[in-house]
C-alpha cells in the first residue's frame, strides 16, 4: 500500500460533538474528530468534512440573515410526527426528544465560523487540503421542518398511497412550489407560482454555500433519483404492474431537475442514490441514471448503500454498488460505511457489525475496469458517522475502523475478479428510450443477480459493454467467468465476449430471457424458442446442490416463475448440441432453464419474490418466496458457476439456514476471500479452476474436490496453495518467519496426498525456493536444510507440483 492509497477520506458528522460554538469548543472538538482517524487520514491525499447541521432546510430558508436562528438536527428519534411523514406507529419513545437539556441555538454566522474552523484546523494537523460539505435530505427524519411540512407540502411525494401504498414522505425533486411572497436568498421578491424546486434549491444553495463557505453539497436518501428510495416500487412500478406508458414523462421530468439545479448551482455535487440498482431504479422509476451522470459536476457515482446493517441484504448492497460503478461521471468511486447513526438510537458498529469488519472488506474490495481496461478501486472513503446519537466521539470507532480500512488497502484488487459482470449500462438506457415498455428487464435481471449474489456467487468486478472492447485489447478479463444478461448478447458486445470464449480461457455465463439475445447469441448458449411456461413449475436438474444435514429435504419444492417480474415466461427449448443442466416441467410441457455448450453457459432466471398486493393496512411488500416451499432460483446461477470449474457451495443445518455472501478477488497474483456469514452453523466448500484453496492461517477439510471451512461472521483469507487430490483430509496452510533474511515471504502447508498442488506467488517475485515432504518438517532457524530453487519452474507467478505427499513449505523474495 502507498502511502497516499486514497485520494479522499471523509468524515461525517453532526454537531451534537460540539459543547458550544466558542471558537475554544469548536477548534478542540475539531481537533478531536481528525485525531481519531488520524492513521487513516493520513492515507489520503485529502480530507472532507461533511456536516449533518439539520435536514436541508437551513438551506430552503436561507434568507441572507447571519443572526437568524436554524432548527438544528438537536433529537433522537422522528421528527415530523405530526404531520403524518411516517407509516409505521408513532409512539412516544420513538418521536424525537433533545438529546441533552441544554441545547444551544444555532444561527447561520455559527455555521460560517464552524466550516471555517473545521477546515484550519484539518489542514493544519494533517497537511492535505480539507473540504467541507453541506447537506441536502429529502425526507422527515433528522429535523423539523416547517417548510417541507406545513408551508411547501406540495413538493412532498405523500399523494401516493392509493397506488403505492403507505410510505414515508420525501421531496420530489421534479416538483413545483406555490408562490411565496417571503423573501429568500435567491428570490429577494418572493417564490413565483410554478417554480420548479430544481430552480428553487439549486439558486438557494449557491448562495447558502458561498456565504457559509462550504465546498460542496451531499444530496441524501435517493434526492435527485428518486423520491421512494428505500422501496423497490415507484412511479414506473406499482407492485401490481409496470406502467411503462409513464417512463418518458418520469425520465424527462428527473432530468428537468438536473438541468434546473445545476444552471442555478456552480458547486460541485455529491449524490447517496437509492438503496437499489442501476436496473431497478430504471424499471420501477424510469431513473435516467446514464443521463444523470452525463449532467457534469459529480465527483463519484452513488457509493454503497447503508442499509446492510437495517435489511441485512448484503446482495442488493454488492449488485447496486456494482452497477453504479459500471460507468463513472468522473474518475473515480467513493466506500460508504455506517458506524454509527447521530439521529437515532442504532448505531452499527457497535450493535448490528457487533465490531466485525464483514461490510469493510466485502464492498471494498469491488473493483471495475476502466475505459482502458485497467482495474480501478474505490478512490474516497467516507464514515456515516463519526458520532452517535448523544454527540459522543468515541476512539475506539476511528482506531478500529479505520485499522480494517487499512488492511483491506494493503490486498486491493489489482486484476478483475474470477467473476466479472458484464453490464449494459449504455443498452439498458437506449433501450428505455426506444421502447418504454422494457425496462421490466434491467429490473427483473438486477434482481436475478442480487438473488444469485446473496446464494452466494461471488461476482467482484464489473465492466460495462461501453469498456469491454478496451478490457478485451488489455488482455484484463483472459480466463474469467464473465456473467452477463442476455440482453448484451448482440452485435458488437457478443463478437468481444466470442473472441473471449474462443482464444482467451474465458467462460461466459448468460442469465435472463433468450429472447433478449440474438439469433447467433442464442445459438451459442444452445437453445431456441417455443410457447412459454409460467407459475408453479418443477425444476429437474443434476447440478450439485447444497447438502442439507437436517429438517425436512428440500426436494418436492416448485419454482415459481412470475412472467410480470421476470421478464416473461419460459420459453427456452435445448438445442442438439448442448447439455441440459436444468429445465422446467408443467404436466408434459418441458422447457430449458439452464444449458452448457462448451465455454458458453446459460440460466434463464426467475423473480425471488411474488408481486407486492396492497394488504388491510395500506402497505405493499415484496414477499420473498419461503424456501421450505420454493426452489431458491437465484442459487441456480452459482450452481451452473460450479459446472465451468467454479464451485462455491454449502453445508447448512436445514433449508433455511442462510449462506455466505462473498467476493473472490485477485491481489498479487493470490486469490482473496471476502464475506459475510449471516449464519455461522453453515459451511462453505470451495473449488476454483485452480483447484481447492486452502487459506492461510485456517484449517480445511478437503473431500470430493473441494475444501470445507467453518467461518465465523467475517470472511477476509488469503488463497496461495490450490490443492487437488484423491483423498479426504484436513488440509493446513500457515505463515512462516521468513526465512533466510533475503526472504519477504514463506507459507508452509500440510496433509497433502499424492496431491496436485499449485502454488501461486508474486510475478514481481525474484527469488522462490521449494522444501517437500520430510524436509518440511524441520525447524527452517538453524537446521541444516538446502531449499530447491524452483524461480526458473514459475509461469506467470504459478509453481505446478505433482505428487505432493505430507508437507511443503515455499518462500520467495
Amino acid at each position: 500500500m502507498s502511502h497516499r492509497s486514497l485520494t479522499r477520506v471523509g468524515l461525517e458528522t453532526s454537531l451534537k460533538p460540539f459543547p458550544s460554538w466558542s471558537e475554544g469548543d469548536l477548534e478542540s472538538t475539531a481537533a478531536t474528530m481528525f485525531d481519531q482517524w488520524r492513521d487513516l487520514l493520513a492515507a489520503a491525499e485529502s480530507a472532507a468534512v461533511l456536516l449533518w447541521i439539520s435536514d436541508g432546510s437551513e438551506i430552503l430558508e436561507w434568507n441572507l440573515d447571519l443572526d437568524r436562528e436554524v432548527t438544528w438536527a438537536s433529537s433522537v428519534g422522528f421528527s415530523n410526527t405530526e404531520y403524518g411523514a411516517y407509516p409505521h406507529a408513532v409512539t412516544p419513545d420513538n418521536t424525537a426528544q433533545p438529546f441533552r437539556p441544554d441545547v444551544h441555538p444555532l444561527r447561520y454566522r455559527d455555521i460560517h465560523r464552524l466550516v471555517a474552523t473545521i477546515r484550519r484546523v484539518g489542514e493544519r494537523m494533517l497537511g492535505v487540503p480539507v473540504t467541507v460539505g453541506a447537506t441536502f435530505d429529502p425526507g422527515p427524519e433528522f429535523a423539523t421542518s416547517r417548510f417541507k411540512f406545513e408551508e411547501h407540502p406540495e413538493i412532498v411525494a405523500g399523494d401516493d398511497e392509493e397506488r403505492l401504498g403507505k410510505l414515508i414522505k420525501m421531496i420530489r425533486a421534479n416538483s413545483v412550489l406555490h408562490a411565496d411572497e417571503r423573501a429568500f436568498a435567491g428570490y429577494p421578491d418572493g417564490v413565483p407560482e410554478g417554480t420548479s424546486f430544481g430552480e428553487f434549491l439549486g439558486r438557494q444553495a449557491a448562495s447558502y454555500l458561498a456565504e457559509m463557505g462550504f465546498d460542496y453539497l451531499w444530496l441524501s436518501n435517493g434526492f435527485g433519483f428518486s423520491a421512494y428510495s428505500w422501496t423497490p416500487l415507484g412511479e414506473t412500478y406499482n407492485g401490481d404492474e409496470f406502467l411503462s406508458d409513464r417512463v418518458p414523462e418520469v425520465s424527462a421530468t428527473l432530468q428537468g431537475f438536473w438541468r434546473a439545479f445545476l444552471r442555478e448551482c456552480p458547486f460541485p455535487v455529491e449524490v447517496r442514490g437509492t438503496n437499489f440498482s442501476t436496473g431497478i431504479d430504471l424499471g420501477g422509476d424510469a431513473v435516467p441514471t446514464r443521463e444523470i451522470y452525463a449532467a457534469g459536476r459529480f465527483r463519484n457515482p452513488p457509493p454503497n448503500s447503508p442499509w446492510g446493517p437495517l435489511n441485512e441484504d448484503f446482495g442488493i448492497e454488492l449488485s447496486g454498488y456494482l452497477s453504479r460503478i459500471a460507468e463513472v461521471p468522473s474518475d473515480g468511486f467513493l466506500f460508504r460505511f455506517y458506524v454509527n447513526d447521530p439521529w437515532f438510537w442504532q448505531n452499527p458498529w457497535w450493535d448490528f457489525y457487533n465490531r466485525e469488519p464483514f461490510d469493510i472488506y466485502l464492498p471494498l474490495n469491488v473493483s471495475r475496469l476502466d475505459s482502458r481496461g485497467v482495474v480501478r478501486t474505490a478512490s474516497d472513503v467516507q464514515f456515516l458517522s463519526i458520532d452517535t446519537e448523544g454527540g459522543g466521539l468515541d476512539a475506539r470507532a476511528g482506531r478500529e475502523v479505520s485499522g480494517h480500512v487499512l488492511r483491506a488497502l494493503e490486498s486491493a484488487p489489482d486484476a478483475a475478479g474470477p467473476v466479472v459482470w458484464v453490464y449494459p449500462f449504455d443498452e439498458y438506457a437506449d433501450d428505455a428510450v426506444a421502447d418504454p415498455s422494457s425496462v421490466r428487464h434491467p429490473y427483473f435481471e438486477d434482481w436475478y443477480l442480487t438473488a444469485a449474489i446473496n446464494a452466494g456467487a461471488p461476482v467482484n468486478t464489473v465492466v460495462s459493454t461501453r469498456s469491454l472492447a478496451a478490457a478485451v485489447a488489455a488482455g484484463s478479463l483472459d480466463g474469467r467467468i464473465l456473467v452477463v444478461p442476455t440482453r448484451a448478447l448482440r452485435g458488437r458486445v457478443l463478437s468481444l465476449l466470442e473472441t473471449l470464449a474462443s482464444g482467451r480461457g474465458a467462460r461466459v455465463l448468460a442469465y435472463g430471457a433468450a429472447d433478449r439475445a440474438d439469433e447467433r447469441g442464442r445459438s451459442l448458449l444452445g437453445v431456441t424458442l417455443g410457447d412459454g411456461l409460467e407459475g408453479d413449475l418443477s425444476l429437474e436438474t443434476t447440478l450439485d446442490s447444497d447438502a442439507v444435514v437436517s429438517g425436512p429435504h428440500p426436494l418436492g419444492r416448485v419454482l415459481r416463475h412470475s412472467s410480470t417480474l421476470s421478464g416473461g415466461p419460459v420459453r427456452e427449448t435445448a438445442t442438439p448440441d448442448a447439455t441440459v443442466l436444468a429445465s422446467v416441467r408443467s404436466g408434459s410441457e418441458v422447457r430449458a432453464y439452464a444449458t452448457r455448450r462448451g465455454s458458453w453457459a446459460w440460466v434463464r432466471g426467475s423473480s425471488t419474490f411474488d408481486r407486492a398486493p396492497m394488504d388491510d393496512h395500506g402497505f405493499r411488500h415484496s414477499r420473498p418466496l419461503d424456501p421450505r416451499e420454493f426452489e431458491e432460483a437465484g442459487a441456480v446461477l452459482g450452481r451452473v458457476l460450479g459446472e465451468l470449474g467454479l464451485s462455491c457451495r454449502f453445508t447448512r443445518r436445514d433449508i433455511t439456514s442462510r449462506v455466505a455472501v462473498q467476493s473472490l478477488h485477485h491481489h498479487t497474483d493470490a486469490t482473496w476471500l471476502n464475506g459475510y456469514l449471516a449464519d455461522t452453523t453453515t459451511r462453505v466448500r470451495y473449488r476454483l479452476p485452480l483447484g481447492a484453496p486452502v487459506f492461510t492461517g485456517l484449517e480445511a477439510w478437503y473431500a470430493d474436490g473441494h475444501t470445507e471451512y467453518s467461518f465465523g461472521k467475517t470472511l477476509h483469507a488469503e488463497a496461495r496453495i490450490f490443492v487437488q487430490q484423491q483423498d479426504a483430509a484436513t488440509l493446513t496452510c500457515r505463515e512462516l518467519p521468513p526465512y533466510p533474511y533475503s526472504m519477504t515471504r514463506t507459507l508452509k502447508a500440510t496433509g497433502f496426498t499424492d496431491a496436485h498442488v499449485t502454488v501461486t506467488v508474486p510475478r514481481t517475485a525474484t527469488h522462490v525456493t521449494l522444501l517437500r515432504d520430510d524436509q518440511a518438517t524441520l525447524n527452517l532457524i538453524g537446521d541444516p536444510v538446502t531449499p530447491h530453487d524452483v524461480t526458473p519452474d514459475l509461469a506467470d507467478g504459478r509453481l505446478t507440483l505433482p505428487h505432493v505427499t505430507g508437507s511443503l513449505v515455499v518462500s520467495w523474495s
